[in-house]
């Protein structure tokens, strides 16, 4: 056998045995990998070239449902990531030199640490309450009225609460800037109906990769209801042949097909509502079992999570311990433990079977054991119970 072959094949089976919790991944279907493997994987999209008649159909009736399911009215489906994403509406919408704000990376902050500094534009960290971990807003926006960057990013990497996009938008919009949303993580609970709507509250632009909670191929997605700033993205991001290529120059076809195929599998809105029911039974019994929790302080959100993500307040260090000792028992998490819903929901886990697996967390992770073996058996049990996608 090919030694990448045996490797896949080992992936598959130490990533099927185990229950994945990391917030950033998701499970495709079957259908939707299907089409990553199909024809279209090594061709090209232009009509330029011969025999693209077909995928010219795929990628318009793909538009068609994307315009849908955001509820926009135009879609640039084109980006292979959600951070060429960000790079497009970065590039179609300032200019070297100019300021960008942005929700500070890591902690405090959890903002998406893109470096603006190589592409030469000035970051403009927001400021941002640790304890109650969100945007500190009136600092916020007495920073915006002074500065006055032209586009400002909202969106995170590191949440569990909604972001003031209503009162952030109105500030920006008043001396005639560009607030873009980054919905990289929260796509699927936005299209659900289960999180804030950017674009409904005001934001120009959201824009996100489609691979955590939108259970999608990796790749990104722009949408607007902007006319002129969907032609400035698309200037930056779309391959026209007379003029040659800038960001994207194919866009990846099969990318493109099986995004498409997600876009009708999923029963959205029960999926959506479903992680978030998760996310909180994980959040209350970890804060039970004496875990605190990021943001627990706040008086603005009566909820530990409203989203897929559950953030005990751990330092990097103690992280990467639970981490280590956490895959030791076939459980997945990041350095951060951040604790993501949005798989295990897909795989029909329910707030029953997430209270369980967060008790058997809390003692593998307090014990001075190395494995524990029962505990280990009964995760293996219980993924084994969790195989097919039923959201």
């Amino acid at each position: 056998m090919n030694e990448i072959v045996r490797l896949i094949n080992k992936h598959n089976d130490v990533r099927n045995g185990a229950i994945n919790l990391i917030v950033s991944e998701n499970k495709m279907s079957p259908a939707a990998l299907s089409a990553l493997s199909s024809d279209l994987a090594s061709r090209y999209t232009a009509p330029f070239h011969a025999g693209t008649d077909v995928f010219q159909e795929i990628v318009a009736i793909t538009e068609q449902k994307s315009r849908n399911l955001f509820n926009a009215n135009y879609v640039n489906i084109s980006s292979i990531s959600g951070s060429a994403s960000l790079m497009a509406v970065v590039f179609a919408l300032t200019a070297p030199g100019d300021k960008v704000g942005r929700v500070p990376p890591f902690f405090p902050g959890g903002g998406y640490p893109f470096n603006y500094e190589v592409f030469d534009r000035v970051s403009l960290p927001l400021p941002f309450d640790d304890d109650e971990w969100q945007l500190d807003l009136e600092a916020t926006l007495e920073l915006l009225e002074r500065e006055k960057p032209k586009l400002v990013i909202l969106g995170a990497s590191i949440f569990t609460f909604p972001m003031p996009v209503r009162e952030v938008a109105d500030l920006v919009h008043s001396y005639g800037g560009v607030v873009a949303y980054d919905g990289s993580h929260s796509l699927g609970l936005i299209v659900g109906k289960q999180y804030q709507d950017p674009l409904n509250e005001g934001a120009d632009i959201l824009f996100g990769s489609t691979h955590k909670t939108f259970p999608g191929p990796q790749g990104g997605i722009i949408a607007t209801n902007s006319r002129e700033l969907n032609d400035l993205i698309d200037v930056v991001s779309n391959f026209t042949p007379l003029n040659g290529p800038t960001m994207i120059c194919n866009p990846h076809l099969a990318r493109i097909a099986s995004l498409g195929i997600v876009l009708d599998e999923v029963p959205w809105e029960r999926y959506a509502e479903q992680i978030v029911k998760n996310s909180r039974a994980f959040a209350n019994t970890l804060h039970a079992k004496g875990y605190e929790m990021r943001g627990q302080s706040t008086k603005k959100f009566s909820e530990f999570s409203y989203c897929h993500q559950v953030l005990p307040k751990l330092d990097r260090q103690m992280g990467q311990g639970y981490r280590d000792k956490l895959k030791q028992h076939n459980i997945h998490v990041d350095g951060f433990m951040r604790v993501g819903t949005a798989e295990i929901t897909r795989l029909g886990y329910e707030e029953a079977d997430c209270v369980r697996i967060s008790e058997i967390m809390a003692e593998i992770v307090s014990s001075n054991q190395d494995v524990i073996p029962s505990l280990r058996h009964e995760i293996i049990e219980m993924n084994a119970r969790h195989q097919e996608i039923v959201l």
